[in-house]
C-alpha cells in the first residue's frame, strides 16, 4: 500500500512539472502579449486566492484574472505586469486584489503592505495607473518609481521619480523626491525623501528594472519575428492607439519584458530598452519589424524636476523608415469610486 501511494505521488508529481513546463514552453512559444495580469517573478511563498476556488501557490508562469487576491508570505515577493511598460512589485507580507485586470479600466486595490510601481518612458507620456487602498484612490500619471505603504490606519505614498496623482483631481499632485502620508481626517502634508525611506524592497525592485531593461536590450529581431509569425496577433486591435507597446518574452531572463513602439524609452531605474518595435503603415493599418537602436542611457536631463526629459532620439540601426515619434494621448477612462481625494500641502 505505502509502494503504491508512492508511486502515485511521483506519478502526480510527474505530471505537475510537465504541465509547469509546457506552459513555460506555451508563453516562450507565444512570445507577445498586451494582456495585464501576467505573474513575471516569484521569490518564496505568494498565494493566489480566486472566487470560489481554494488558495493556490502563484508561480512565475501563471497570470492573474479580474478579481484575484494576491498574498505574500514572510520573505516573499513578486512582480506583476500591468499595462505594457508598467511593472507593480508587491513585497513580503503584503495582499492585493486586482480589481480589473483589462487595459482599458486597469486597477489595483493594495489592502496592507507595501508596493512597488515601476513605469517606463519619457517624461512626456501622460499615464494612467490607479492604484486604490482604503484611505486614498492614487493615480500614476508620469513614468517614475512609486512607492505605497499601507497599514490599517494611514497609506504612505514615496514618489521617488515620477508624478502620482491624488483622488480625481488632476492638480492635486505629488512630485518625485516627495513623501505624503494619508490619514483619514487629517490634512496630509509633502516631505522630502529621503535614504532611510528605502530598504531591500527597494533593491530588489531597482534590481529587477535592470534586469528587464537588459533582457530588453538582447531581445533579437529573429527570436520577435518568431512571435509574431505564430500568429498570436491578438494585440492587434481596434484601440490600438491606446498601447505604448508589447510585453515580449526574453529567453535571456525567462520572463517578459517591454518592448515599445518608439524611440526614446527606458527604465526609471537608469537603463534604457534599446530595442523597439517599429511601425509602419500597411496591412491592417500597422507592420514592422524590431529596430534595435543605440539607446544610451534612459535619454534624460540631469538635474531635471518632476521627472526626465526626453534625449535626442536616436538613429535605429536599420534601413528600414524610422517610427513616428509621437502617439495619441489616452483617452480618459471612468473608474469606481474610491478614496476621498485628500488635499495636500507641500511646504516648497
Amino acid at each position: 500500500m505505502r509502494s503504491s501511494t508512492r508511486q502515485l505521488c511521483v506519478v502526480i508529481a510527474g505530471i505537475l512539472l510537465c504541465a509547469a513546463v509546457a506552459q513555460t514552453q506555451n508563453r516562450e512559444r507565444f512570445g507577445i502579449s498586451a494582456q495585464a495580469g501576467g505573474v513575471n517573478a516569484v521569490s518564496g511563498q505568494v498565494m493566489r486566492k480566486r472566487e470560489g476556488e481554494a488558495p493556490q501557490l502563484l508561480t512565475s508562469q501563471d497570470s492573474l484574472a479580474s478579481g484575484d487576491a494576491v498574498t505574500t508570505s514572510y520573505g516573499s515577493q513578486v512582480e506583476i505586469l500591468l499595462n505594457p511598460g508598467t511593472y507593480l512589485r508587491l513585497a513580503e507580507k503584503s495582499e492585493l486584489v486586482l480589481v480589473d485586470n483589462s487595459l482599458d479600466n486597469l486597477l489595483v486595490r493594495l489592502k496592507k503592505g507595501s508596493a512597488i510601481i515601476e513605469t517606463t518612458g519619457p517624461d512626456g507620456v501622460e499615464l494612467r495607473i490607479p492604484v486604490v487602498t482604503d484611505h486614498e484612490r492614487l493615480t500614476v500619471v508620469r513614468a517614475g518609481i512609486d512607492r505605497i505603504n499601507v497599514t490599517p490606519d494611514a497609506t504612505e505614498l514615496l514618489v521617488q521619480k515620477g508624478r502620482v496623482t491624488l483622488g480625481y483631481d488632476p492638480k492635486n499632485i505629488v512630485k518625485g523626491g516627495k513623501k505624503l502620508t494619508i490619514r483619514p481626517h487629517v490634512q496630509s502634508a509633502i516631505a522630502k525623501m529621503t535614504r532611510d525611506d528605502r530598504d531591500e524592497f527597494d533593491a530588489w525592485s531597482k534590481e529587477r528594472g535592470k534586469t528587464l531593461a537588459q533582457a530588453n536590450q538582447r531581445l533579437s529581431a529573429r527570436v520577435v519575428n518568431g512571435y509574431l509569425s505564430t500568429g498570436s496577433w491578438g494585440w492587434m486591435s481596434t484601440r490600438f492607439g491606446r498601447r505604448w507597446g508589447l510585453w515580449t518574452w526574453s529567453p535571456f531572463a525567462s520572463c517578459y519584458t517591454f518592448l515599445p513602439f518608439y524611440y526614446g524609452w527606458g527604465s526609471p531605474y537608469g537603463s534604457s530598452y534599446g530595442s523597439s518595435y517599429g511601425l509602419y503603415g500597411g496591412f491592417g493599418g500597422y507592420y514592422g519589424q524590431p529596430v534595435i537602436v543605440g539607446n544610451q542611457g534612459y535619454g534624460v536631463t540631469p538635474g531635471a524636476s518632476g521627472g526626465n526629459s526626453p534625449a535626442p532620439q536616436p538613429q535605429p540601426m536599420s534601413e528600414s523608415k524610422q517610427a513616428p515619434q509621437s502617439m495619441p494621448a489616452p483617452v480618459p477612462q471612468s473608474q469606481p469610486d474610491y478614496g476621498k481625494g485628500s488635499r495636500i500641502k507641500d511646504p516648497d
